[in-house]
């Protein structure tokens, strides 16, 4: 037995296809808090909020949001990854590279002062 084809039903069929299609997605790429956490191997705190960004910096991944910036493991020493990500975010105010602050020199080099 064979259901009419409405345009009403069709609309219906496609629109829980959309909405399940959506779900998966979301759920698959969305981290868990655990996963999210155990992926952060830079953190960094900026002088001012952005809006939620996604950048690829030195071949890490930073996501920022508000003052908050956290980053998996990049290619290049954590000096030159905090400049590329003031450069793209903007100052600074700490940055601290699997649990341990970036300091002196360096942090100074990062905000882009003479130290």
């Amino acid at each position: 037995m064979t259901f009419p084809k409405t345009p009403l039903r069709q609309a219906a069929i496609a629109g829980v296809a959309m909405l399940t299609t959506a779900l998966t997605f979301g759920a698959t790429l969305a981290p868990s808090p655990a996963q999210a956490q155990s992926g952060v191997y830079y953190r960094a705190t900026l002088e001012q909020p952005v809006e939620r960004r996604t950048e690829i910096i030195r071949g890490g991944t930073f996501i920022c949001s508000g003052t908050i910036c956290v980053g998996t493991k990049a290619r290049s020493r954590p000096g030159l990854v905090c400049e590329r990500l003031a450069r793209e975010f903007g100052p600074v105010a700490s940055f601290s590279v699997a649990g341990t602050a970036l300091e002196g020199e360096e942090l100074a080099a990062c905000r882009g002062e003479s130290a």
